[in-house]
Formats: structure tokens, sequence, C-alpha cells
């Protein structure tokens, strides 16, 4: 009994001097990165702003730039947003943040070649093509299982706890239009990862 005891103390003091000992957790994002978000992408000219119907801004964002891009007659919103403390319990990312939450149907996921995750939605009276992805650092994870796995392992080995969302949004056209839809999204989004200088 003696001897269980001691083992239980002597574990318990070990797990107390860890957390004790730990490195605080620190940024993996360089928040200068989410201002690199360029005036133009490509051919596309950009403004600031981006409609809150289209793209919601998250209340637990720490930073956060969006702009709405035109190039002719097509448009696209952008919104790349820096959040920070995703160790703390409350912190959850919220789909309805991702893409629009409020007279919106989700339709389909669709899919993409590119590490990203994509949605049409629909949303009084017209669709959106919505693709987003999280970036930690250089790595971007599509998929959110695979993102909050990745977090995971960063607050508790590197003990980072922060990422970015990027999301850019389209209006999309019918059915058949969608492949050319996807094929516009994916070049603006190789040319705004590579603007954000893959994030470290």
């Amino acid at each position: 009994m003696g001897l269980r005891l001691a083992t239980v103390l002597i574990l318990f003091g070990m797990a107390a001097f860890l957390l004790h000992s730990a490195a605080p957790v620190t940024s993996a994002v360089n928040p200068a990165s989410v201002y690199a978000v360029p005036n133009s992408l490509g051919t596309w000219t950009g403004s600031d702003g981006v409609p809150e119907e289209v793209l919601p801004v998250d209340a637990s964002e720490k930073i956060s730039v969006r702009r709405t891009y035109r190039h002719g007659d097509q448009v696209a919103w952008v919104s790349v947003a820096l959040f920070v403390g995703q160790d703390n319990e409350i912190r959850r990312a919220s789909v309805n943040r991702i893409y629009p939450g409020r007279a919106v149907n989700r339709i389909e996921p669709v899919s993409l070649t590119a590490p990203l995750a994509a949605v049409i939605v629909q949303q009084e009276g017209r669709r959106l093509l919505v693709a987003y992805w999280h970036q930690i650092g250089r790595r971007v994870f599509g998929n959110e299982y695979s993102f909050r796995v990745a977090l995971m392992r960063d607050i508790v080995v590197d003990r980072h706890a922060d990422s970015m969302l990027v999301r850019i949004a389209m209006p999309a056209g019918p059915e058949s239009q969608l492949s050319a839809d996807l094929a516009v999204v994916e070049r603006l989004a190789v040319d705004l990862y590579a603007s954000l200088g893959g994030g470290r």
C-alpha cells in the first residue's frame, strides 16, 4: 500500500512539473501573412470589403482581411482570417462561419483537385460556390478532421495554437458550368496561397 501511494504521488509530482515547465503556447502563423492578401490576384483586381451575407465575420477572428475581386463581369469574394488561442475550450470553428449560415440551404459538397473543401449553397435566389481551407504555417487542410488533429498535435507538441481560415466565394452558374467555376476558384486559391507565403 505504501509503495502504491508513493508511486501515485511521484506520478502526480511529475505531471505537475511537466505542466508547470511546459513552454507557453505561441504563434505558428505570422500575422503579417494575413495582410499579404494582394490587391490583385493574377488578372483579378481587388477592393476592400466583402458583403457580410456572403462570408460572415467570426467574432473569434484576431485579425482578418476581406476583399472583393473582379475580372470582367466575374466577381469573387475572399476572406483570410487569423485565429489564435484555439487551445481555449470555448473556441471552436463553426461551419456557419465558413459559408453563409442565414437563409441558406447547403446543396452539395464539391470535389477539388487541390486540398480544398467546397460547397454549393443556395442563398435567397442565388447560388454561391464557397471554397475554403484551414492553414497552419505552410500546411493546408481541406478536411476539418485532419485540421483538428494537426491543431491538437501543434498545441501539445509544438505549443502553437493558431491558424488561418481562407475562404473564396463566387456566384455559381448552372450545373453545366460547375467545372469551369471550380477551375476559376482553384486558380484563385493557388495565387492566394502563394501570396500568403505559406503562412510562416
